[in-house]
């Protein structure tokens, strides 16, 4: 054992080939552990920024502007929910959202959860005219239309029955029927490096009181699959430095058919 060992401590090519094997090897190691620690850092900055933005998100409130033509536009600082690592309170949160809009458990496939609380507060210029049916009873028709562009639009119609005995007004019948088209513009938007949502309409008498977004990321996708350790078959053919019988290291073409044990550091 001894004298083989010696054998092979004299050849010096193997020696070379052999410390140039595990320099390569050693190098490989590091580059890996290199690669994984950046991305355990990036990740880890991504949800520190995360935290902090919802922080902010959360101690915001929702901003009323005009845009040019004068319309309200409304803004509100966005959360950013990783739902690899949900909180107990982020996903009350979003409950309400799978309920509401039938939305998977997983919230898979879902990239930003949008709300807005709406309020309006309206009035009508109404026209009215008089239908006598007979001597004492008389119908009043109503009616108001009010087209105010860009896909906003209300439409009033309704009629009352009076009737008129006893010395005394009775209502027979009242009927009303109301139709409103409201349009709202969204956008999300980076403003200073942050996630904005913006909601404008141009319905006079809408009040936008609150308004919420929510995008979705999962950072264990975005995580580079954990290498393991495991037995190969390879075929390969190349050409490079070669190691012969004789101990003698060569260059040319090499054909190799093998079973090869991979650890998972000199994975890359």
């Amino acid at each position: 054992m001894k004298d083989k060992i010696k054998n092979i401590l004299s050849n010096k090519s193997l020696v070379m080939f052999i410390a140039g094997v595990l320099l390569c090897l050693l190098f490989l190691r590091q580059c890996n552990s290199i690669e994984n620690l950046k991305q355990d850092v990036k990740l880890a900055q991504e949800d520190a920024g995360r935290q902090l933005n919802n922080f902010k998100a959360a101690q915001d409130s929702v901003t009323i502007l005009r845009n040019d033509n004068g319309d309200q536009l409304a803004q509100i600082r966005s959360y950013e929910f990783d739902l690899s690592n949900l909180e107990s309170s982020q996903s009350k949160l979003t409950k309400k959202y799978k309920k509401a809009l039938a939305l998977n458990d997983d919230l898979k496939e879902v990239n930003s959860l949008i709300s807005a609380n709406l309020e309006i507060t309206d009035s009508l210029d109404v026209t009215t005219t008089t239908e006598t049916i007979d001597t004492t009873t008389t119908k009043v028709t109503f009616a108001s239309s009010e087209d105010f562009g860009d896909g906003n639009s209300r439409k009033l119609t309704g009629f009352s029955t009076f009737k008129y005995e006893f010395e005394k007004f009775k209502v027979l019948e009242t009927k009303f029927e109301l139709t409103q088209t409201l349009s709202l513009m969204a956008a999300i938007e980076n403003v200073d490096g942050a996630d904005r949502l913006k909601l404008s309409t141009s319905y006079p008498g809408l009040e936008i009181k609150d308004i919420e977004n929510i995008n979705l990321v999962n950072s264990r996708l975005n995580r580079k699959d954990q290498k393991k350790s495991r037995w190969l078959v390879g075929f390969g053919v190349g050409y490079g430095i070669n190691l012969n019988n004789n101990q003698v290291i060569s260059t040319g073409p090499s054909i190799g058919v093998g079973l090869y044990w991979s650890p998972k550091f000199l994975q890359f």
